[in-house]
C-alpha cells in the first residue's frame, strides 16, 4: 500500500495544477475524471439550442476530460453511461431511430436519466444547457444536417467515412457551449468550475463505506479502480480482482474487500497523480513504464536520461575531475532534493495480461540518497561521447554516462538498414536489470557488458556513426566494470592513454589502433574503404597474436605511402608498444578482454591529437 500513500500525499500536495493544462499539454485530472479522444464536437447556446457541430481531425485536439462514475471509468460490456461526454449511441435521443443496434433506445435512457440526476443538485449552467438541447432528440437530424453524419435509404446512419478511424455510429461527442455570455468558448472540458460541480455532485452519491486502507478512516470506498495509466488506451490495472468464481482471493479472505479496501477519493487521486506523473516525466516504451519522483512536487531528474539530458554538457580534457564536476552540476540544478526529509519514490511497471498491471519495482527513498546514487551512476558510466547531435546536425562531446536504453543496444542490438534495435521484451528485461544498478549502486551484469564487448568485435556489423556510438558506450560499460570490481566509489574513469599499462589486452588494442592509424591516413579525400585493422577485428579479438601478424603483413603497403615523419612516428610507436609486453604469455593469449578497446580507443585518440599531420576520427 505504500505507492497509493505516496501517490495520494503528491495529489494532496499539487491540488492547485488539478484541472490546468501545463507547458507540456498534460493535466493533473479531477477525481471522478478521465479522458476520452472525441471524434465530433457539437456547440449549443445557453438556451440548449443547436449553433453547429464539426469533426475534430486532429487527435492532438481530440483529447477530452469527461466526467465518469465507477461503472463507466471501467466499462467493457453493457450499459453504463457517463455523465456527460459519451458516445453517440448514449447522447443522441434519436439514435434508435436511426440504428438498427440492439438496445439502442435503452442507452439514452440510461444516459439522460442519470444527467438528469445531475442537474437536479443545482449544477452548472452549462450542464443544464447540454441537458436541454439533448431532451429535445435532435442530435442525429442536426449532425445530418451539419454533413457529418449520412443516413441510407433506409434513415440507418452509413459507417463509410472514418473519423480518427472511428465510424460514425461509435464517434465519441462533446460539447461547446457557444454564447455571448459564456467566456474562453465555453469548452466544458476544459472548465474547472465544471469539474467542480460534477465532483461535489458525485461524491454526495457515494454511500458504500468501508475502512480506507490508505488514511485509517470510515470513508466511501470502491472496489472499481481507474484505468488508462500509461495512456489513453491502456486497459490494465493496478489494483483488480475477478468474481469469486475465479478464487482469486478465496482460501485467505471470504470477499475481495478483505484483501484490500480503498477510499473512492484516494484512489482516484492516486491513480490520476500517477498517469500524471508518466505524462510529464515518465518513460513510457517497450511495453514497461518506470517513473520516478518527488511527493512534495519538487524537480526530478529523467532516471534513464544520459548526463547531458540530465545535467548538460560537462565538458573538459582527459585530466580533470569530471565526477566533481558532474556532481556539481547536478546537486545545483535538484539542489532542493538534496536533503534526508525530501521523499523520492522509483516505481517500474509492466502488462502481463491486457487487464493486469503489475508493479515489477518499487522504492521509496530520501531525496539526498537518491540524488547520491544517481551523481555517484553519472560518473562511475562516464565516458567521452560524442554520438548526440545538436540542432545544427553536427556531433559534439560530453563526458558523462549514456542512456541505460543505449547501453542495451550496444550489447543486444542488431542494425538493420543503419537502425540499431532490440526486441522489445529484452529491452523491457534489461532495463529492470539496470535499474537495481542506477538506484543502489548494484554493478553492471556481467554478461551486458561481456555482449557489448563481443558487438564492439564487430565493427563491419555496424555503419560507420554507429560504430563510433556504440564503441565509446563500451568504453564506458568497460570503465563500469572496472570501477564495480574495484569498490573505490572515488575511482575515476581513465580516459587518456595509460602509458604505464603493460598488461597483453590493452597493449593489443594499442597495436590494433596504430595499424588502423597508418592505413586510414593515406586513404584519399572521400574513400571510404575499410582498414584491415577494421575488417580483421573480430578474428583479432579471439586469436590476437597469429591475427595480428597477418595485419602487420598487410600494412606494409600502405606504410610506404608515409611520409617521413609519419614513418618515424610509427615506428617509435610501434617500438614503444611491443617493448612493454612482459613475457610470452602476455602475448600469446588465447583471446582478449574488453581491456584492448580501451586501449584501442586511447591509443587512436592519442595519434589523432598528437600531430596536426595525423588526421582522422576514430569512427573510420
Amino acid at each position: 500500500m505504500g505507492w497509493i500513500q505516496e501517490l495520494y500525499e503528491t495529489y494532496e500536495n499539487s491540488k492547485e495544477l488539478v484541472g490546468l493544462v501545463d507547458e507540456t499539454g498534460n493535466v493533473l485530472l479531477p477525481i471522478g475524471h478521465s479522458t476520452q479522444n472525441a471524434q465530433v464536437e457539437v456547440a449549443i447556446n445557453l438556451d440548449g439550442e443547436f449553433q453547429e457541430a464539426g469533426k475534430i481531425e486532429d487527435k492532438g485536439r481530440a483529447v477530452t476530460i469527461i466526467p465518469v462514475t465507477e461503472d463507466s471509468g471501467t466499462r467493457s460490456s453493457g450499459i453504463a453511461p457517463h455523465p456527460l461526454c459519451d458516445k453517440l449511441c448514449y447522447v443522441a435521443g434519436d439514435f434508435a431511430d436511426h440504428s438498427d443496434k440492439k438496445k439502442a433506445a435503452e442507452y439514452y435512457e440510461a444516459y439522460i436519466q442519470q444527467l438528469a440526476r445531475w442537474c437536479e443538485k443545482d449544477c452548472h449552467q452549462y450542464v443544464t444547457a447540454v441537458y436541454g438541447y439533448l431532451r429535445k432528440k435532435t442530435l442525429i437530424a442536426d449532425l445530418v444536417e451539419e454533413g457529418i453524419l449520412s443516413l441510407d435509404e433506409k434513415g440507418i446512419i452509413q459507417d463509410k467515412d472514418k473519423i480518427q478511424g472511428i465510424i460514425p455510429s461509435e464517434c465519441f461527442i462533446r460539447f461547446r457551449i457557444q454564447d455571448f455570455d459564456a467566456p474562453l468558448g465555453g469548452e466544458l472540458w476544459n472548465n474547472r468550475d465544471v469539474y467542480e460541480s460534477y465532483v461535489n455532485y458525485y461524491l454526495s452519491t457515494l454511500k458504500k463505506r468501508d475502512i480506507d486502507y490508505v488514511t485509517g478512516e470510515i470513508l466511501p470506498c470502491t472496489d472499481k479502480h481507474p484505468s488508462k495509466i500509461r495512456n489513453s488506451a491502456d486497459k490494465a490495472k493496478l489494483i483488480s480482482a475477478n468474481d469469486e468464481s475465479g478464487f482469486t482471493y478465496r482460501g485467505r479472505f471470504k470477499n475481495k474487500g478483505e484483501a484490500l479496501s480503498v477510499g473512492y477519493v484516494q484512489s482516484q487521486e492516486a491513480h490520476n497523480a500517477l498517469r500524471w506523473l508518466l505524462e510529464r516525466q515518465g518513460f513510457r516504451r517497450f511495453g514497461t513504464a518506470i517513473i520516478a519522483w518527488n511527493v512534495e512536487g519538487k524537480q526530478v531528474p529523467k532516471l534513464l536520461s544520459d548526463t547531458e539530458e540530465i545535467a548538460g554538457v560537462i565538458s573538459g580534457d582527459a585530466g580533470f575531475s569530471y565526477a566533481l564536476e558532474l556532481r556539481k552540476a547536478i546537486l545545483g540544478l535538484y539542489g532542493d532534493l538534496n536533503n534526508k526529509n525530501s521523499r523520492m519514490v522509483i516505481m517500474a511497471m509492466d502488462a502481463a495480461t491486457t487487464g493486469r498491471l503489475s508493479l515489477t519495482y518499487y522504492q521509496s527513498t530520501n531525496g539526498s540518497d537518491f540524488l547520491e546514487r544517481l551523481a555517484f551512476w553519472h560518473s562511475s558510466c562516464a565516458w567521452k561521447l560524442g554520438y548526440k547531435k545538436n540542432n545544427m546536425d553536427q556531433y559534439f562531446t560530453f563526458i558523462g554516462a549514456p542512456r541505460p536504453e543505449d547501453m542495451i543496444l550496444a550489447a543486444y542490438g542488431v542494425e538493420r538498414n543503419g537502425i540499431v534495435s532490440v526486441d522489445d521484451k529484452l529491452m523491457k528485461a534489461s532495463l529492470e536489470r539496470l535499474l537495481p544498478c542506477i538506484l543502489n549502486k548494484h554493478p553492471l551484469p556481467r554478461d551486458m557488458v561481456r555482449a557489448a564487448i563481443f558487438n564492439a568485435s564487430r565493427p563491419l556489423a555496424y555503419s560507420r556513426s554507429n560504430r563510433r556510438k556504440y564503441l565509446e558506450i563500451t568504453c564506458a560499460m568497460i570503465s563500469k566494470q572496472h570501477i564495480d570490481e574495484s569498490q573505490d566509489e572515488k575511482e575515476e574513469a581513465k580516459m587518456a592513454l595509460e602509458r604505464d599499462n603493460k598488461k597483453g589486452d590493452y597493449l593489443y588494442g594499442r597495436l590494433l589502433a596504430v595499424a588502423h592509424a597508418m592505413e586510414s591516413i593515406t586513404f584519399a579525400p572521400g574513400e571510404n574503404r575499410e582498414t584491415n585493422a577494421t575488417r580483421y577485428t573480430n578474428m583479432f579479438a579471439k586469436r590476437p597474436f597469429k591475427t595480428w601478424q597477418i595485419i602487420w603483413e598487410k600494412t606494409v603497403p600502405y606504410k610506404r605511402k608515409l611520409s617521413i615523419g609519419q614513418r618515424i612516428y610509427f615506428e617509435q610507436l610501434l617500438t614503444e608498444i611491443e617493448d612493454m609486453f612482459q613475457d610470452e604469455a602476455s602475448r600469446h593469449l588465447d583471446r582478449l578482454d574488453g581491456d584492448y578497446i580501451h586501449g584501442y580507443y586511447h591509443q587512436l585518440q592519442e595519434i589523432y591529437q598528437k600531430d596536426k599531420n595525423i588526421k582522422g576520427e576514430v569512427s573510420r
